[in-house]
């Protein structure tokens, strides 16, 4: 077949262009909305979890840019929705090239990830190089919570020992597109909701480390090796463009009882920036861009500025809906367009 020029450049257009973002309206299987448009935001939503009302079976689904719509995704086993940690099913990588989807519930499997390459279409099911549970209960470690690294070439999910308090054993890290996953131990970090997270530049992670009340953040090089530790509140956030600002000069955990506030810190310094008191929902927390924060708001979830400000609300979420949603990164430049 041959294209005249104006039809190759069109095709040539079109293949070039990103995934298409979603556009506001209902999101299926919830009462939930999304009352903004996705497209040339710095963030995405690539998944939610529901439960449509109490008694009943959960639901998810993840974002589906060929179809520009939510759909739901098979491989995924229905568990309880309000544990936090099972939310982040299904990620995708800032460059949106790559689609990941945590396949945890094996039986007598190691667990494994199903990597779908966008620009291939080509599926691949990655087990994971964890070893059977070390107290003798005859069962894989657990892995949870698949993180991408800023830079689009690393995903990253935590492996810990199962029981009433989970014992960190460390994390799994899969190349792209080699796809290749090996297993960096690192033991006794205090696993809460995310586990460990990335820095701005990929070539580390940090985690929540000591006990309940008296815990720091402490970063490791991908080998396992202390790099530094910061004495601060909370958790690393896990949403969005995540832990640091898009500069790596600020960093934010979510912090105090209950996870009720997000507290931002000087990276270099480790000293306190602001404290923003959030909304008393299902956490979501993470940097939006270098001056905003991806927070619980009032209505659902939206944009603050650092003096707590509520800027934009994204998706609105009934005050007794169970509705937990995963907002990725995104790898655009943004033009102005009046948004924060």
């Amino acid at each position: 077949m041959i294209l005249h020029t104006g039809a190759a450049l069109a095709l040539a257009a079109v293949l070039a262009a990103p995934p298409a973002q979603p556009s506001p309206g209902d999101l299926p299987g919830t009462t939930a909305k999304l009352v903004a448009d996705m497209s040339g935001r710095p963030v995405q939503l690539s998944f939610y979890r529901y439960l449509a009302r109490r008694g009943s079976r959960p639901g998810q689904r993840a974002w589906d840019p060929e179809k520009r719509a939510f759909v739901t995704i098979n491989g995924l086993t229905s568990v309880s929705v309000g544990d936090g940690g099972r939310s982040a099913a299904v990620t995708v990588s800032p460059d949106e090239r790559w689609q990941a989807i945590h396949l945890q519930y094996r039986p007598k499997r190691p667990p494994a990830v199903r990597m779908a390459d966008r620009k291939t279409g080509r599926t691949t099911e990655v087990e994971l190089p964890v070893e059977a549970d070390p107290t003798g209960q005859g069962q894989y470690l657990n892995t949870l919570w698949p993180t991408w690294s800023p830079d689009s070439r690393t995903l990253l999910l935590n492996v810990f020992a199962p029981g009433a308090e989970p014992r960190s054993e460390g994390i799994v890290l899969i190349d792209v597109p080699s796809l290749k996953a090996r297993f960096v131990r690192i033991e006794k970090a205090l696993i809460t909701i995310g586990g460990f997270q990335w820095t701005r530049d990929s070539k580390g992670v940090v985690v929540r480390w000591g006990k309940n009340g008296r815990s720091s953040i402490r970063q490791y090089d991908l080998n396992g090796v202390v790099q530094r530790t910061w004495k601060v509140r909370g958790r690393p956030a896990d949403h969005g463009l995540g832990t640091f600002s898009p500069s790596g000069r600020r960093f934010l955990t979510a912090c105090h009882a209950l996870e009720s506030s997000a507290c931002v810190w000087d990276t270099a310094t480790g000293k306190a920036v602001t404290r923003i008191k959030v909304a008393h929902r299902f956490p979501v927390f993470g940097w939006y861009d270098e001056e905003h924060l991806l927070l619980p708001v009032r209505d659902g979830y939206g944009v603050t500025d650092l003096k707590g400000k509520v800027t934009e609300t994204l998706v609105k979420v009934g005050a007794k809906e169970m509705f937990f949603p995963r907002f990725d990164a995104r790898a655009v430049k943004r033009a102005s367009s009046g948004r924060p």
